[in-house]
């Protein structure tokens, strides 16, 4: 800057009187420019808002059961007030609550909160999108996003099932495996039989004659899933499924003596999943 004034200084004693209006002008010019350029440079104060966040990112719930969500309301810009919080996309049948209803910010302040979602037995199973927001007065936050995964839930039932006949080296049995199901109707999957221990007669433990479960083998269920099951007690052959179709135990014809076997009984676990409304 010093520069330009000297280079006027200089024109100005040289100059004539045209070229000192052309000088005046210059400077009315360059004035006015440098004014504008520092008012530019002031940013405007940032606008009072609310800025909501919320954890997790998914929750998953059975149907007719509740699951919480933890939420954040913080102050931007200044603000300052009473914030309550609202959500959209709750499936039908569910409810949603905030503890507390409200929450009161200071200027720079954060409150925590929780969201409760409650479901009913008819809610339907499905992945659905949840939209918080946070409103004072005029002013409203972005919305943020979470997710609720409602899921049928699983059916407790009982399984059994009897080997029919004895077992001999070479030979196996179907079993026809039993369900007591206490609720309504359920479509069942993923059955499972095995064999959990082998119990020897005292005359065989007498005599050290082993028996495990490595001298049997267990061929599972190969019917259709779901099978379904309806309630009270009933059983594969009650249902009409082929007797080729269930399980079988059988006895394997090994090379090592398998009399400690004789007279043995089988411990037998079984498993399986259930579904239903």
């Amino acid at each position: 800057m010093q520069h330009l004034l000297r280079f006027f200084r200089l024109a100005r004693d040289h100059a004539g009187l045209a070229g000192r209006v052309l000088i005046i002008g210059l400077l009315a010019i360059f004035l006015p420019a440098g004014t504008l350029y520092a008012a530019g440079q002031q940013s405007a104060p940032p606008k009072p808002g609310i800025l909501v966040q919320v954890t997790p990112s998914t929750r998953n719930v059975d149907q007719g059961q509740a699951t919480s969500y933890s939420a954040s309301v913080s102050s931007t810009g200044g603000f300052t007030g009473t914030v309550t919080l609202a959500v959209a996309g709750i499936p039908a049948g569910a409810a949603a609550s905030f503890s507390p209803s409200s929450v009161k910010l200071t200027a720079g302040g954060t409150a925590q909160l929780s969201m409760n979602v409650s479901t009913a037995s008819s809610t339907a199973a499905g992945d659905y999108d949840l939209a918080l927001t946070g409103q004072s007065g005029a002013i409203q936050s972005a919305a943020v996003q979470t997710q609720l995964r409602v899921k049928a839930p699983l059916r407790v039932f009982g399984l059994s099932g009897n080997v029919a006949g004895l077992l001999a080296p070479g030979t196996s049995r179907p079993l026809d495996l039993g369900f007591n199901n206490p609720d309504k109707s359920i479509d069942v999957g993923n059955l499972t039989v095995s064999i959990a221990g082998v119990v020897r007669t005292a005359k065989a433990i007498a005599a050290n004659l082993p028996c495990t479960a490595q001298d049997y083998a267990v061929v599972q269920f190969s019917g259709r899933y779901p099978l379904a099951v309806p309630s009270g007690s009933s059983s594969l052959s009650q249902l009409g499924v082929s007797s080729a179709q269930w399980p079988r135990i059988a006895m394997l014809d090994t090379p090592r003596l398998q009399d400690g076997c004789k007279g043995a009984v089988l411990q037998l676990a079984y498993s399986g999943s259930g579904q239903g409304n």
